[in-house]
């Protein structure tokens, strides 16, 4: 989401330090590419980004038609946009430095190989050589550099501003950046040492950090962007990966065009040359029955998110394979508005008594036809740092529920509570699409149940964010893939009001956990840190989750090659072909 509006001039906001993480410690990370790389020498293969000898390439030629489940949030940038569906195509435009392809592993892409220092605040990457961005300029330690840099210009105008002014940035060349801004961590600086190597300085020391360079962090051609601006970067950008950008047509589909020149470059893929496919169309079939109906026609060859009431008959058809995956992050969540005074979610009393009026079961069912999982905590049950004894905190129980609203003076008046003459309702505004429909339409009917007026608002996605924006709601939802427990500091450190800590929470215990847990390199050490912060969230019922996803993807058996990642959000089609 952008902290800021979108058109005309933008207020540079406070931003916030929470990225996406990482289990394991840094060090053991790049000792892990390393010694891969090494062997890789050893087995007579070339270190990736040196002469190699490269396996063949794919027969070229042909379409893959790719159905999305959603929209773009306006936005092509991979610095820019917080859509999972944005990254979904441009992460095969601009690659990023490193791939994480399983809990416990980095492997090199753009950058060959990596160092961190002792006290865990530089890293330095070697890159690969000979690689060109599609417009023809090369990659370098420049294009790394700038790439990061675009991502904190906004925090470094606010922070040369004379003090008691406000500084504004113009749009038209300075980045409001999204997620990729959360994954880059405490970023300080980048050093560049020479074409090839890049030293990247942190603040502070970050365990997560090398995680965090996957999909919005895809580097991009500094050319491209100051030529361009950031327009119309926005709607085709350039870097280097297998895929080229071809046309946008909004609502619709993103068509991506053969990089003829690719060299490849992750060890993680078998193919080190140009990819198979001519075009890569991704075409946006927002209706979960009709996009499962394209596959079985044949009109598509790969779609995520697969109609739920379709899922077994696509399982029984010879021809068609479910790809199935629970999800690590931040599952779908409710979250209370607590900075909206004299609104009833302030009270703890009334927070709790909801966090027992939803029959999470139920929810599964009727929003997600069962393919879910009911959610205990705010993380979900692949994540690193899960805490179990989430589970008994809360049950479903609206007898219980009604006598606590009871107790806190919400008395029934009609169908709906009052106190003081005031009703027990709350807003909801949400982005007019099916499944937000829904998640509140079941929401509605719990709530009601025990007494309480739901208002859920449907509205376009750029009306539902300047409700957001300016706080003007008092429920809210949210939902991370991630691949480590870090996601927390994003949705509940105080530095992150105004972004996507949309309960307004602040805790000063809290943060300190956080930030301890972040700079902590020992797995026990933050696993029990976690853990108090999971359960004292949930005390305090802050948030309410509702459901850990897991994928189901679905695919024609004749598209072999491409990979879910290990947050289960993105394919990789580097190796993506047809079998013949």
């Amino acid at each position: 989401m952008a902290a800021a509006g979108e058109g005309g001039r933008v207020v540079l906001p406070k931003r916030t330090v929470s990225r996406r993480a990482f289990v394991a410690g840094s060090a053991g990370v790049a000792a892990l590419a390393a010694t891969r790389l090494d062997a890789m020498a050893a087995a007579g293969g070339a270190r990736p980004g040196s002469a190699r000898l490269l396996r063949p390439a794919a027969q070229a030629g042909g379409t893959l038609t790719y159905g999305l489940s959603g929209d773009f949030d306006e936005k092509l940038d991979p610095q820019g946009t917080n859509f999972d569906t944005t990254i979904r195509v441009t992460l095969n435009i601009c690659e990023p430095l490193v791939w994480m392809p399983a809990a416990t592993e980095i492997v090199p892409n753009l950058a060959d190989s990596w160092e961190v220092s002792p006290d865990g605040l530089v890293y330095t990457f070697r890159l690969r050589q000979g690689v060109t961005f599609h417009d023809g300029t090369p990659f370098n330690a420049a294009a790394v550099q700038f790439t990061f840099d675009r991502v904190v210009e906004l925090d470094r105008l606010t922070a040369t501003a004379a003090p008691g002014t406000t500084p504004v940035a113009d749009p038209a060349t300075v980045l409001t950046p999204g997620q990729s801004y959360n994954q880059l961590g405490p970023y300080e600086r980048s050093e560049i040492v020479d074409d090839h190597t890049i030293r990247v300085v942190l603040s502070r020391p970050f365990t997560p950090f090398l995680s965090g360079l996957n999909g919005y962090l895809g580097i991009v051609s500094p050319t491209a962007v100051r030529t361009m601006g950031l327009a119309e970067f926005n709607r085709a950008p350039v870097g280097t990966g297998p895929y080229m950008f071809g046309e946008w047509v909004e609502q619709d589909h993103v068509t991506l065009l053969r990089n003829p020149n690719y060299v490849g470059g992750s060890p993680v893929f078998t193919t080190q040359g140009p990819p198979a496919f001519d075009e890569i169309i991704y075409r946006i079939i927002p209706d979960a029955a009709v996009r499962s109906g394209t596959l079985i026609s044949g009109e598509t060859q790969y779609i995520e998110e697969i109609d739920p009431l379709q899922l077994e008959d696509v399982r029984a058809n010879p021809d068609l394979e479910v790809v199935e995956r629970p999800q690590p992050g931040s599952g779908w969540i409710l979250l209370f508005n607590l900075a909206r005074e004299d609104k009833p979610q302030t009270e703890p009393a009334v927070r709790q008594a909801l966090s027992f009026a939803v029959d999470k079961e139920a929810f599964n069912q009727a929003v997600f036809g069962g393919t879910n999982v009911p959610a205990a905590s705010p993380l979900m049950r692949p994540t690193f740092g899960y805490e179990p004894r989430t589970e008994g905190l809360y049950s479903y129980d609206p007898e219980r529920a009604a006598s606590m609203l009871d107790a806190a003076g919400w008395v029934l008046n009609g169908d709906i509570r009052e106190k003081n003459g005031q009703p027990l309702a709350l807003v909801q505004p949400i982005i007019d699409r099916p499944q937000d429909n829904a998640m509140t339409t079941f929401l509605q009917g719990s709530f009601r149940e025990i007494g309480v007026d739901l208002q859920v608002e449907p509205l376009e996605l750029a009306a539902a964010r300047e409700r957001r924006i300016a706080g003007l709601y008092d429920v809210g939802m949210l939902w991370f893939s991630y691949a480590d427990p870090d996601i927390l500091r994003a949705i509940f450190h105080s530095e992150n009001i105004g972004a996507y800590n949309r309960a307004n929470y602040s805790n000063p215990e809290i943060d300190r956990m956080l930030d301890e847990a972040a700079a902590s390199s020992d797995p026990e050490v933050r696993a029990q840190l976690y853990s108090q912060i999971q359960l004292r969230v949930l005390e305090e019922a802050v948030t309410i989750p509702l459901a850990d996803s897991v994928v189901y993807n679905a695919k024609q058996r004749r598209l072999q090659g491409e990979i879910l990642d290990y947050l289960a959000s993105y394919v990789w089609m580097n190796d993506a072909r047809f079998a013949e």
